[in-house]
């Protein structure tokens, strides 16, 4: 078993020479494996290596015992070691967590301080082959999305330097014998065989199916989950760059995005975006919520239906709210301040959505020969400072309408074209990065950035009025 560890190890580059490595011990079979094989195999690397075992008093005086079996065989093999206790119950009922959740919350805080304190270069720990299956098992029955679905990284960043887990090529069956032929008797954690955990029940009656099948069924699962995690990373990051096109406005919590936008990039883009806006709000309002793919294929489902308006509900009480082309996500149900304050960047070049229609942004290096149309606007590119927009109005709204001094109300601009009240609050305006307004289409250009006779390039914006928009065009 070691070789096949060893060459796991230098395959994925797990272990750096000259490194200290924390490992986590809790007494039982895999762990103490563990730490005999990286106690056993330092001079390969030249490590330093800290034992941390960890009681988090839910099983009395077991729990106990397992720290201090754990602080004897260091003792008697000359291992640094530390020793801690959390108390699991008090973090469950201040922070309104599962026992699991709770139990993994401290250890890791743990972790964290330990390997700070020793300045660290990895966490070591235990898991192997059988749990990856498990893992990656429950995962998809629960409808986990993206990365999570690859299960248990094999490396992530943690603290000061990594989390390791140099087992995950190897069966739990592989890890006892390695124990027996060390002389090393572990203890056993009597919650293991409890089936009121879901892992325990996959460990029972699934998982000895699949390795009847395949014996190797392990070692198929983790070439699953290093392709799975590459791929997923990958379009992680073509979704990052897709969400600046398709955002709107992100605030205080709050996330507006274009849904024509949204829906025009590739679908497993579409689903990566969505997943990074939960993860983004979630966080913001320090809520651990569990959404899942199936909450994200049904947001997208809705939002590809040809509706106008609507709202949508996910977990912890995030909504998300329909307008047209805009999609809001927010905490609570204060949207219509949220609404009337946005403002949607024009792609330059490109098409952007509006209400009354979609405005088509194009580079002129010359000024047309034909007089504008009431749905065109044209200015001079190079006096802009910065990105324009398309928002709503807002009250105490002015424009300095070209060919005339002063300022006009926009207000009243809707009443001398006889906008009725309701479609006022529709109506695009196009602004600039200091939200001065340029263009009201079909009623009204600013008398800022004119093209002149020294223009060398134009912006010309041209609407292409909806069923909505030609009925005042």
């Amino acid at each position: 078993m070691e070789a096949m560890v060893e060459q796991f190890i230098k395959k994925h580059a797990l272990i750096q020479e000259g490194a200290t490595i924390v490992i986590g011990v809790s007494g039982g079979p895999d762990s103490m494996a563990l730490l005999r094989f990286l106690h056993h195999n330092r001079h390969l690397w030249h490590i330093k290596i800290i034992a941390c075992s960890i009681d988090h008093q839910l099983r009395g005086e077991e729990a106990k015992a397992d720290l201090l079996y754990v602080q004897e065989y260091c003792i008697q093999h000359a291992i640094e070691f530390v020793g801690r206790r959390i108390d699991v119950s008090r973090i469950q009922k201040e922070e309104r967590l599962s026992v699991e959740a709770a139990a993994r919350k401290g250890r890791y805080k743990i972790f964290d301080e330990i390997m700070r304190a020793c300045q660290a270069d990895y966490l070591a720990l235990a898991h192997h082959g059988d749990d990856q299956v498990e893992t990656m098992l429950m995962r998809q029955v629960r409808g986990s999305f993206g990365v999570a679905k690859a299960g248990i990284p094999l490396t992530r960043d943690f603290a000061c330097g990594q989390i390791i887990r140099p087992f995950l090529n190897v069966t739990k069956a592989q890890l006892i014998s390695y124990c027996k032929e060390a002389g090393i008797e572990p203890r056993m954690d009597s919650s293991n065989s409890s089936e009121d955990f879901t892992r325990n029940r996959f460990r029972k009656y699934i998982l000895p199916f699949l390795k009847k099948e395949n014996p190797l069924v392990h070692v198929r699962f983790q070439e699953d989950s290093e392709n799975i995690r590459n791929d997923a990373l990958y379009l992680d990051e073509l979704a990052k760059e897709h969400l600046q096109s398709v955002l709107v406005k992100k605030f205080d919590g709050c996330v507006s995005i274009s849904i024509r936008r949204l829906i025009d990039t590739p679908t497993p883009l579409q689903r990566r975006i969505i997943y990074l806006i939960l993860n983004y709000l979630y966080n913001h309002a320090k809520i651990d919520a569990d959404y899942h793919s199936i909450h994200i294929g049904d947001l997208l489902r809705w939002l590809r239906e040809a509706k106008s308006s609507g709202e949508w509900r996910f977990p912890k009480d995030l909504f998300v709210k329909r307008s047209y082309d805009l999609c809001h996500f927010y905490f609570g149900k204060t949207v219509n301040k949220i609404e009337m304050n946005q403002r949607m960047p024009i792609l330059i070049p490109g098409m952007t959505p509006t209400e009354i229609g979609n405005i088509l942004a194009e580079i002129r290096y010359a000024y047309p020969s034909q007089a504008l149309e009431p749905n065109e606007y044209i200015c001079d590119l190079d006096q802009l400072e910065g990105a324009i927009f398309n928002r709503f109005r807002r009250q105490g709204d002015r424009l300095r309408p070209l060919g005339m001094n002063g300022t006009k109300k926009v207000k009243d601009l809707f009443i001398d074209h006889k906008i009725n009240h309701m479609n006022r609050d529709r109506w695009p305006l196009v602004v600039d990065e200091n939200d001065t307004i340029m263009w009201i289409p079909f009623l009204r250009r600013a008398d800022i950035y004119k093209a002149t006779s020294k223009t060398t390039r134009f912006l010309k914006l041209t609407i292409e009025a909806n069923a909505f928009g030609r009925i005042y065009s």
